[in-house]
Formats: C-alpha cells, structure tokens, sequence
C-alpha cells in the first residue's frame, strides 16, 4: 500500500470508477483528485516534501493541457516534486506512440488501457515493491 495516489483525469466518473477499484484494492491510504492537469500541477508545486504524492495515475487525452503536456511541465518541477512521484499512465489510448512517448519520461512505470483491471494493479505493485527494495 502507498500513502498517497494522486488521480489526473478530466472525467468524473473515470475518476470516481479508478478510485473505488483503488481502494477494493487497498493501494492508497490518501488520493487526491484533480480533473485538470494544470490544476493538478499547480497544487503539486506548492506541496511540501512530505505531502508529495507517491503514484499519479494520469489521463492523457484531456481538453487544454494533455497527458504530454503535464508529463513535460512535471518533469520541469524541482525536485523532490518531480523525481519522486511514479507515473501510471491510464488512458483509453492503445497507440503505439503513445506508450512509446509515454515511457520516454522517466517517472512513468506502466502505461493501462482503460479500464483497469485487477491484473494491472498486481503488476503495478510488483513494479512499485521491487523499486522500493
């Protein structure tokens, strides 16, 4: 279980359906949800070391700023903020480029085709305990 999971999707209910499955699931203790992806970065570059969430789960197919464009704007962040977090792109994009593009930025560990499924989650948290060993 992580501490804190931050959701990025500009969809309501893709993001109440993600974090119900989360929390079946047991992954979080804390989730925090943002519609926007700018407003998700600004509330990301005034946290405090110790309120930097541990996973985003990120939408890339969003209307103003995409997936990309955070990914771009995040990794330009000072660090903790930008280093720290582990990306999980969510999308219903199977392309390709987009998976290819999206493993281009180093904090993005998995990239789902929506939905979700219990399968990606027990991979995500292999993924996510051997990086913490």
């Amino acid at each position: 279980m992580v501490t804190h999971t931050l959701l990025i999707d500009d969809s309501d209910i893709d993001l109440f359906i993600q974090r119900r499955f989360l929390e079946v699931f047991n992954f979080s203790r804390e989730f925090t949800s943002f519609k926007s992806a700018d407003d998700a970065l600004e509330w990301l570059s005034n946290r405090q070391e110790n309120a930097i969430p541990d996973v985003i789960f990120l939408d890339l197919n969003m209307p103003k700023t995409d997936g990309f464009a955070f990914l771009e704007r995040f990794s330009q962040l000072p660090a903790p903020i930008s280093t720290r977090p582990r990306i999980v792109v969510l999308t219903s994009s199977n392309s390709t480029a987009d998976v290819n593009r999206s493993r281009s930025f180093k904090n993005v560990i998995q990239f789902i085709t929506k939905p979700m499924k219990q399968a990606d989650i027990e991979d995500l948290v292999r993924k996510i305990n051997s990086q913490s060993n």
